[in-house]
């Protein structure tokens, strides 16, 4: 055989492998894989701390570990002791660590403290003649808007629109459109810079940093809404261990905010102000009946005989006759006061709010409080939320039901917060070119 012609079949045979090799990596780049996304959400209560590890499969989360502990140098949200809440911190954290298998750096955290909300409303005159509106005239715009609250106030959580474009109102992408004046409101919430100062050191303390940050009325609503009920309209009631929270949404935006906390509490008479919330109900039951704290924090978690009941006494001795008129009459004389507060905080839910109202926290579980709320809410229906997720593991006892919305909240707002960042960056022609060397490397 001819050199020239062996020569030939081995190029045809380089180029042949070649083009195998350059089909089979353009078909791997063009593949969907599977991509697996880890949230970890730190919910830092008054009572217990939560910690929680989700795994996100194509948008799917599903849970792999979760862990309560009990909450040390924490009061009303707010960090009394440093080193013990960091400690508490820290055992939450590496215990769901060492279970999930994983190296816990970053959490998405829950601020249960005080909790404002204010909104603005800013213009921005677009030159030109049927100029349309663009990403540059929306960023003035936005950077324009600050907080008009408190000084000495921080703003963890910030909600644009809808806009206004010339005479349009209620417009939610107002991009291209074109008229004389972009408008935009704003609301912010907004929380004590001292406080919230004091827990991010506790958190870091703990040897984790902080990825993003979300008020506990709002994640609670995370957790337990879904998008119909936040655009219909939907009243959530947070019945946290320091504090009583609402939250009224509407047109898929919070619209207003109540917070009953210590400082409520501290005004009620014969009530020892501890905390406030669910903390607060507890000790007045435990007052009223002279019985132990952790017996009274049972009775409110219990359903009720249909009988009157033997308890024993705070001394240990002695015991205690409660008839169950008398205990409901006794439960909802110290709720009322917090009951009404919320409706008074949420002044502008009706009943065409067709979502109604949800309630959330350990204390959605005390026996007639559905009842209570919806004579208060103008006979709104009202339910229990339930967080959002798939668990791998039996999940512990103050994380079923209403008690795990605000931590299921917190994995979905760090879930999503994260793919609005990489839609932001694949957005730029960088992002595009740093994603596209990403691709590539990963196949080889």
């Amino acid at each position: 055989m001819p050199k020239t012609s062996v020569i030939a079949k081995k190029v045809t045979g380089q180029v042949a492998r070649l083009s195998t090799w350059a089909r089979s990596t353009t078909a791997r780049l063009r593949a969907p894989r599977p991509r697996i996304e880890t949230v970890v959400a730190l919910d830092v209560g008054s009572s217990r701390i939560a910690c929680a590890v989700a795994e996100w499969r194509n948008g799917t989360p599903s849970l792999v570990s979760s862990e309560t502990v009990q909450s040390y140098g924490i009061r009303g949200g707010e960090v009394i002791d440093l080193r013990r809440a960091s400690e508490s911190i820290r055992i939450a954290v590496e215990t769901v660590g060492e279970r999930a298998n994983a190296d816990i750096r970053s959490v998405v955290l829950g601020f249960s403290g005080d909790v404002k909300l204010n909104t603005t409303f800013g213009t921005l005159e677009l030159e030109g003649q049927g100029r349309c509106v663009n990403e540059q005239d929306l960023m003035r715009l936005r950077r324009s808007l600050v907080s008009t609250g408190t000084p000495g106030r921080r703003v963890v959580h910030r909600c644009d629109g809808p806009f206004t474009v010339g005479e349009l109102r209620g417009i939610e992408q107002p991009l291209g459109l074109s008229g004389k004046t972009l408008g935009m409101a704003a609301a912010f919430l907004t929380v004590p810079q001292e406080r919230f100062d004091n827990l991010v050191r506790a958190v870091r303390g703990a040897g984790v940093e902080i990825e993003n940050v979300l008020p506990e009325p709002l994640a609670a609503s995370e957790g337990a809404l879904t998008p119909d009920e936040k655009a219909l309209g939907t009243a959530v009631l947070d019945f946290g261990a320091g504090g009583f929270r609402g939250v009224l949404w509407e047109g898929g935006r919070v619209k207003q905010l109540a917070v009953c906390g210590p400082e409520r509490a501290a005004g009620l008479a014969g009530v020892v102000a501890a905390s406030g919330g669910m903390e607060e109900i507890v000790l007045g039951l435990a007052q009223r009946f002279r019985i132990a704290p952790s017996t009274a924090r049972r009775i409110l978690t219990t359903a009720w005989p249909e009988q009157s009941i033997e308890l024993t006494a705070v001394d240990g001795l002695s015991r205690v006759r409660v008839e169950p008129k008398e205990l409901a009459a006794v439960v909802e004389e110290l709720l009322l006061p917090h009951v009404r507060a919320l409706r008074d905080g949420l002044a502008s839910f009706s009943i065409g709010h067709a979502g109604g109202v949800v309630l959330a926290g350990q204390g959605a579980r005390v026996p007639g409080l559905l009842e209570l709320v919806s004579r208060h809410f103008d006979g709104a229906r009202v339910r229990i939320g339930t967080p959002k997720w798939e668990a791998q593991e039996p999940l512990p006892p103050e994380l079923e039901g209403p008690g795990g919305c605000a931590i299921s909240g917190l994995l979905g707002f760090g879930h999503e917060e994260r793919v609005r960042l990489r839609q932001r960056d694949a957005a730029s022609w960088w992002g595009r070119f740093t994603n596209n060397l990403r691709r590539v490397a990963a196949s080889l």
